[in-house]
């Protein structure tokens, strides 16, 4: 009887196993189709609210215009007899200029047509999310604009150029020696403070010695010859002590 139940319980498991693994794969294209759905309504949601801010400067110019646009027309009764045709085409002509003729204007002109509560509803909290969208953009782009920035971004640049260039050569002219050990905690260390001090160094030219400046791509090139031949020398010292402890093992 134990057999029996083991073997039943031991065939149901299977079982549930499968099924669970069915309900979980039924589930998961929902919650896939759930995400893209959101996805896309924040990307279309942002995208309308700096279209909005790009078309109105503030939320007053949209409920102002909204009141000027939805005001009655004035009607006037004028004695056909003291009009002058000519008169008539000018003020055609005028009407046809001031019309919108862009694009933007005429999306302007549509929007003012909406009813006034649908436009404050629906326009200004678009056009604060909008706002604030442009704001932050702005100011990631006089972040990555500001001086400091563009400092750092020389050292990190000199930084990857010279452990690419390490990379290579060390695995060229000790291929012993695994790659991790080319790219070992200290030697990155190593590296960061010399592009640091190097770049450091070709920021102050101008303030030493303004006839410098032109050769800070020289001076760039020698800095980084000389933190890389640093960098070899002590790859070859760790080639040696591996080779010593070999031997010394091997004995």
């Amino acid at each position: 009887m134990q057999a029996e139940e083991k073997k039943s319980s031991g065939e149901m498991t299977p079982q549930t196993e499968s099924s669970s693994k069915d309900k979980s794969a039924s589930k998961d294209p929902a919650k896939a189709f759930k995400k893209k759905a959101l996805g896309t309504a924040a990307a279309v949601t942002t995208g309308a609210a700096v279209l909005v801010n790009g078309l109105f400067g503030s939320p007053d110019e949209i409920m102002k215009a909204a009141d000027e646009v939805n005001k009655p027309a004035v009607v006037q009764m004028i004695d056909d007899s003291a009009v002058d045709p000519d008169e008539d085409d000018e003020e055609d002509e005028e009407e046809e200029e001031n019309a919108p003729t862009t694009l933007w204007g005429k999306m302007r002109a549509w929007i003012w047509s909406w009813p006034l509560a649908l436009r404050i509803l629906i326009c200004v909290p678009l056009w604060a999310l909008g706002w604030g969208v442009c704001q932050a953009g702005h100011a990631v782009w006089s972040l990555f604009l500001s001086p400091a920035l563009s400092a750092l971004s020389g050292v990190l640049l000199l930084f990857a150029v010279l452990a690419g260039i390490l990379g290579l050569a060390g695995r060229a002219a000790f291929p012993e020696l695994p790659l991790r050990e080319v790219f070992k905690k200290s030697r990155l260390i190593a590296l960061g403070i010399g592009s640091l001090l190097l770049e450091g160094f070709i920021a102050l030219l101008p303030a030493l010695d303004e006839t410098l400046e032109p050769y800070a791509p020289l001076i760039r090139f020698g800095g980084g010859a000389l933190i890389l031949g640093g960098l070899m020398i002590s790859l070859w010292i760790t080639k040696e002590r591996r080779k010593r402890y070999v031997l010394q093992a091997a004995q």
